[in-house]
C-alpha cells in the first residue's frame, strides 16, 4: 500500500509496479484513490503481456469534497467513487490430446518430419503407432483500433487500444513411438512420449518392388534376320512418375516447387536403364532430385502428409516478421565449411559417330596401304621382290564386309638346274617360272561376318629338270592377271574346314578334310631327255577329323574321330620284296576327350546397330570460395544433354554453398514451417529461408525457435578438360613404326561437340591395333603415351 501526499502544484506521481510470474495466469491489479478535493485524476499503467504487445491499462478516479472546511479546521473526509477497470488478459496456451491434458509439448520440424515431446500427468502407457491428435488452444485479447470508456460522469479519455478477447485453436497429428518414460516421483507421476511422422520413417525403411516398366517386361531382343524397319523401339520411362510412385509407396504426396528439372526427362532400356527394386523411396530420391541439390521436405497438413522437393534458393510461403514478434536473444553465424571447391555431375555416356577414316588418307604414313586397310569392300593386288632378287612374290587380297574372304599367293622365279647326263653336265635356265602358288577362299555367315562357316586352302609347287617342257597359264586374282611358264606339279595340297555353330553362338562341331599328293611318276625316268615324260601325279593321302563340342555340367566334352586312307605296303610272299604301295580306307581312331576351356564362340554384331564413340561426359564446376582439395561428385543416368549438366552442377554447389545461420526465439508460435520464407517487417525482422522450427506449450505459455539461412554471395565457373580418367580410350586412326596414331577425346567441348585431336601412342607387342579399334592408355612418366594392351571392338 502507497499513500501518496501530493498537491495540485505539485508535479505528477508516477508508480511503477513490477511483477514477475512463472507462469502467465491472470493478475488483477486494484488501486483506490481518494482525495478531499474536487478533481480527476488519471493512473495510467502499462503490462507487457507479449514482446511485439504492450498493453495499456487505464484507471480513472474522481474525487470531491461536500463542503469547504474553514482555515484551521479538517476537512471531513468523504467515500469517493473508485473505479477500477482490469487490465486486458494475456494470451494463455494450453494443449490437449485424447490421452489427456498435457503438462507440457515441444514441437520441432527440420524439414525431415515433425516429431513432439508429449508429458501427461500420471502413467499413460498408449499403443505404438496409435494416432495422437495434439489440440493447442490459444486464449486472450488482440487489439481492435477504438477507445474505452471512463467511469460515468468522466472526462473523454484519450483515445486508446481497444482489446478484443479471441480464441484460437490449432491441431497437430503425429503417431506416437514406443519410447516412453515414467517419472515416479511421490505425488507427481508423470509420462513423457514420443510422436512422429511415419510417412518420414517409410521414406527410407519401405521396399520398392519394381516400378520401371521395360525392367519388368523388357523389350525382347530381335534376331539378326528381323529387318531394322519391323524390330520394336527401346522403351522409355519418365524419372519424374517413376519417383512419384516410389514417394506415394511411402504414403506421402509429392510437390516439386519452382518448376521440375527433371520433366521430360526418361530413362532408357538398354541405354541407360534404371532399376528400383529392393531400393527405399529415399534411395530414389538420393539418385534423382537430391542429386541434382533439391531439398526435401516433409510437411504435416492435417491428416495429409506432403514431401516438398525444393531447389536452391526457392522456397514455398512467405509470411512477414516483425522485430517485435521476435525476442532479441539469438545468434548469428557463417556456414562455409561445407562448400566445396568444385562440383562434377556425370550423365550418360555421350555417343559419336566414329572418325571417317577416308578423310584422313592423306595425313597416314602411307595412303596406299591405309586405303587398303579401311575400305570394307575391296579387291587389290601387290607385289613384292624376293630378298635374292631374282623372282618375286604376287599377293591378292579380296575383303567383304571388312573380312577377308580371299587370299592369292603366287611365287615367280628364275633359276638354273643341273643334271649329269650320260656322264655329261647339261645346264638348263628358267626365267619367270611359277614355283609355288596357295589359294584361300573364306565363307563367313551373312548377318554374323565373325562366324567363319567354311576355309577352302589349296597350295601347289611345281619341278623343274633339265627334262622339264614348261607350258605358259594366267596367273593372278583381285586385281592382278598374269603370264607365267609352269613345270611339273610336284605338290599339291587341299584343306578343307567346315564349322557349324549353335544358335547361342559357340562352336558345336568342326570338319577338317585334307588331301595331299604324297607320290609322283614319270615315263622312261632313265630314258634319254627326249624321252622321259612329264612328271604327273600318282598317289594322295586322305584324312578327314570331325570334332563335335557338347556341354558336360560346368565343363565340356570334345568326341572325335579321324578317318582316311594310309599306304599299305605289298610285299611279294617268297621274296618278302616289296611290290607295291596300296592305300588302305577306313576309321583310323576315335575317342573323347574332357576340354579344358569352352569351344570358341562370337558374339555376332547386330546388323542394326550402328558403332559409335562412348566419351566420358561431365561437367565440372569451381568456385575459389569453395574449400580447397574437397570434391563433391554426382552422377545422373537419365540425360546426355552438357546444357543440362552444367544446370544440375550449379544446383548442386548453389546447394552447399556458403550461408548466414540465424537463429531466434519468439515467446510465441507462428504458422511456419521449414521450407517457407520469412520476410522482415519494419526494423528488427527476421529474415531467409527456415531451416528448422519448433514451439513448446508449458503451464500456459508457448514459446518458439526458429534457425534461417540467408545466402551468402559466391562465384562460380566451368571448368574445361578436367574431368578425363587417367586411363584414356580413344579410337586408332592409323598405324606408324612403334605405335599408333589415336584420335584423342581432350575432354573440352566446342558448345555440345566434343573437342578431338591426333596423338601417337606406343604400342608394344607383334600385333598392333587396327584402325577403328579402341585402344586403351595412360601418360606413362617415362615413355610418354604408352598403351595399356587392351585393345578391339565392343560388339554391338
Amino acid at each position: 500500500m502507497f499513500n501518496v501526499l501530493t498537491r495540485r502544484t505539485r508535479p505528477r506521481v508516477t508508480l511503477i509496479h513490477e511483477a514477475t510470474a512463472t507462469s502467465l495466469q491472470e493478475v488483477q491489479f486494484v488501486h483506490l484513490a481518494r482525495g478531499g478535493w474536487l478533481g480527476d485524476e488519471e493512473f495510467t499503467h502499462f503490462a507487457a503481456t507479449q514482446p511485439w504487445v504492450e498493453v495499456e491499462l487505464v484507471h480513472h478516479t474522481l474525487a470531491f469534497v461536500t463542503h469547504r472546511s474553514q482555515p484551521g479546521q479538517p476537512a471531513p473526509v468523504p467515500k469517493p467513487p473508485v473505479d477500477v477497470i482490469q487490465g486486458v488478459r494475456p494470451l494463455v496456451v494450453t494443449a490437449e490430446s485424447p490421452l489427456g491434458p498435457l503438462i507440457s509439448a515441444d514441437y520441432s520440424d527440420d524439414g525431415s518430419g515433425p516429431t513432439a515431446t508429449l508429458v501427461l500427468p500420471g502413467e499413460v502407457i498408449p499403443a505404438a503407432g496409435a494416432p495422437v491428435r495434439v489440440t493447442l488452444t490459444s486464449q486472450g485479447h488482440s487489439g481492435k483500433a477504438g477507445a474505452i470508456s471512463g467511469p460515468p460522469g468522466a472526462p473523454k479519455p484519450r483515445a486508446r487500444q481497444n482489446y478484443e478477447f479471441v480464441t484460437a485453436r490449432t491441431e497437430i497429428q503425429l503417431a506416437l513411438d514406443d519410447q516412453y518414460e515414467v517419472s515416479d516421483a511421490r505425488g507427481a507421476v508423470q509420462t513423457t512420449l514420443r510422436a512422429y511422422t511415419p510417412a518420414a520413417t517409410s521414406l527410407g525403411t519401405v521396399r520398392l518392388p519394381e516400378l520401371v516398366p521395360f525392367m519388368l517386361t523388357p523389350t525382347p531382343r530381335p534376331t539378326r534376320d528381323t529387318p531394322c524397319a519391323a524390330r520394336l523401339q527401346l522403351q522409355t520411362a519418365p524419372v519424374g512418375s517413376i519417383v512419384r510412385q516410389a514417394v506415394a509407396a511411402a504414403g506421402l504426396s509429392l510437390t516439386v516447387v519452382g518448376g521440375d528439372p527433371l520433366a521430360g526427362e526418361h530413362w532408357t532400356e538398354f541405354e541407360m536403364p534404371y532399376s528400383t527394386k529392393g531400393k527405399s523411396p529415399q534411395q530414389v530420391l538420393d539418385d534423382t532430385y537430391l542429386a541434382v541439390g533439391y531439398r526435401p521436405v516433409i510437411r504435416r497438413e492435417g491428416s495429409v502428409t506432403r514431401l516438398l522437393l525444393l531447389p536452391p534458393g526457392i522456397t514455398e510461403g512467405d509470411v512477414q516478421v516483425s522485430g517485435d514478434q521476435v525476442i532479441s536473444g539469438g545468434t548469428r553465424r557463417r556456414e562455409s565449411g561445407h562448400f566445396p571447391a568444385s562440383v562434377t555431375v556425370t550423365g550418360a555416356d555421350l555417343l559419336v559417330p566414329l572418325p571417317e577414316l577416308a578423310t584422313l588418307i592423306e595425313l597416314a604414313p602411307d595412303p596406299e596401304a591405309f586405303e587398303q586397310a579401311i575400305q570394307p569392300n575391296k579387291a587389290w593386288s601387290k607385289i613384292d621382290p624376293i630378298p635374292d632378287g631374282k623372282g618375286e612374290v604376287i599377293t591378292g587380297y579380296h575383303r567383304v564386309n571388312g573380312q577377308l574372304v580371299g587370299v592369292y599367293r603366287a611365287t615367280v622365279q628364275s633359276f638354273s638346274v643341273q643334271e649329269q647326263v650320260d656322264g655329261k653336265t647339261v645346264d638348263v635356265d628358267f626365267s619367270n617360272v611359277l614355283t609355288s602358288l596357295e589359294e584361300t577362299e573364306t565363307t563367313y555367315h551373312p548377318t554374323c561376318t565373325d562366324m567363319l562357316l567354311r576355309q577352302f586352302t589349296r597350295k601347289r609347287s611345281w619341278s623343274y629338270t633339265v627334262a622339264t617342257r614348261t607350258r605358259t597359264e594366267i596367273i593372278g586374282r583381285y586385281g592382278y592377271l598374269g603370264a607365267a611358264a609352269v613345270g611339273d606339279l610336284l605338290g599339291d595340297e587341299i584343306e578343307v574346314l567346315e564349322q557349324h555353330w549353335s544358335p547361342e553362338g559357340w562352336l558345336r562341331a568342326k570338319l577338317q578334310r585334307s588331301t595331299k599328293l604324297t607320290s609322283v611318276k614319270q615315263s622312261e625316268p632313265e630314258g634319254e631327255l627326249k624321252d622321259r615324260g612329264p612328271v604327273k601325279p600318282h598317289e594322295y593321302l586322305e584324312r578327314v577329323r570331325i570334332e563335335n563340342y557338347l556341354p558336360d555340367g560346368l565343363s565340356w566334352v570334345m568326341l572325335w574321330q579321324e578317318t582316311g586312307n594310309i599306304p599299305v605296303v605289298l610285299y611279294d610272299e617268297d621274296s618278302l620284296e616289296p611290290v607295291r604301295v596300296t592305300l588302305r580306307g577306313g576309321t583310323i581312331t576315335s575317342g573323347m576327350e574332357k576340354m579344358d576351356a569352352a569351344p570358341p564362340s562370337v558374339r555376332c554384331p547386330d546388323p542394326c546397330a550402328v558403332r559409335k564413340r562412348a566419351l566420358p561426359n561431365s561437367v565440372r564446376v569451381t568456385s575459389p570460395q569453395g574449400k580447397q582439395g574437397t570434391e563433391v561428385t554426382r552422377t545422373v543416368s537419365w540425360t546426355r544433354d552438357r546444357a543440362k549438366l552444367e544446370e544440375y552442377a550449379r544446383m548442386v554447389m548453389q546447394s552447399l554453398a556458403p550461408r548466414m545461420a540465424v537463429s531466434r526465439s519468439k515467446v510465441q508460435a507462428l504458422p511456419i514451417g521449414p521450407g517457407m520464407k520469412l520476410t522482415p517487417k519494419g526494423d528488427g525482422g527476421l529474415q531467409g529461408d527456415v531451416q528448422s522450427y519448433g514451439w513448446k506449450v508449458q503451464g500456459g505459455g508457448q514459446s518458439a525457435d526458429v534457425t534461417t539461412h540467408l545466402p551468402v554471395p559466391y562465384t562460380v565457373e566451368v571448368q574445361e578438360g578436367t574431368t578425363l580418367p587417367d586411363v584414356h580410350r580413344d579410337i586408332v586412326l592409323f598405324r606408324q613404326i612403334g605405335g599408333v596414331t589415336v584420335d584423342h577425346f581432350t575432354g573440352r567441348f566446342n558448345g555440345q561437340q566434343p573437342i578431338f585431336e591426333p596423338r601417337f601412342v606406343r604400342v608394344s607387342g607383334a600385333q598392333p591395333p587396327a584402325p577403328l579399334d579402341e585402344i586403351e592408355w595412360i601418360d606413362d612418366p617415362r615413355y610418354g603415351a604408352t598403351a595399356t594392351g587392351n585393345y578391339g571392338q565392343e560388339l554391338a
